[in-house]
């Protein structure tokens, strides 16, 4: 069952869901809640994974995250008012990891997890937000990392503040686990 905007502010009062900063009333659909794009842009560095005649290989079965981004992961910089230029894939093949503003925290008893979706309005441009990895188990905390791709013939100003994503929470049945992942309280988007 999906949560409705009024049911996501009960939660939040209740102190069942935190979302930090606290959404403000203009934040809310009918059945979600919007969060906003955070200061931090990174991507996979095209200086190391580019150079004519070397490949790098990734074995799936065995290749940790954690060491992937140390190894080829780094940080963009920004315009001169904190955004990001973000090229089209055509132009710049990018996968752009940035996270959201806001810190979410779905208690492990809350009995919820989330959904982080795309806004249309983005997407009818061209943008994805998220590449495969909508789910925020329950038992989740920190900002939501957003796997960006720039689909579009634009270049699309980053700005951090705006409305980049929607949370859709929904009711867990049954009793949650304990959250396996190396993502928990995760300080920025790289994940290390």
């Amino acid at each position: 069952m999906i949560l409705s905007d009024k049911a996501i502010q009960q939660a939040i009062e209740a102190g069942v869901i935190e979302i930090t900063p606290v959404p403000t009333e203009l934040r809310y659909t009918s059945s979600a809640v919007d969060l906003t794009l955070g200061a931090q842009f990174q991507g996979w560095n095209s200086e190391i994974l580019s150079v004519p005649g070397a490949t790098v290989e990734l074995d799936l079965a065995v290749q940790s995250y954690q060491k992937t981004a140390k190894a080829y992961l780094k940080s963009f910089p920004t315009q001169q008012d904190g955004s990001f230029i973000f090229p089209p894939y055509s132009k710049t093949p990018m996968v752009l990891l940035a996270q959201t503003e806001q810190t979410v925290h779905l208690k492990r008893d809350s009995g919820l997890a989330a959904r982080v979706e795309g806004r249309s309005s983005l997407a009818r441009i061209g943008l994805t937000v998220h590449l495969t990895a909508p789910t925020i188990h329950c038992g989740f905390q920190g900002p939501i990392t957003l796997e960006l791709i720039n689909h579009s013939f634009f270049n699309l100003r980053m700005v951090p503040g705006s409305v980049i994503c929607q949370l859709i929470i929904e009711r867990v049945e049954g009793a949650a686990g304990e959250i396996k992942t190396a993502f928990q309280n995760q300080v920025n988007p790289s994940g290390i």
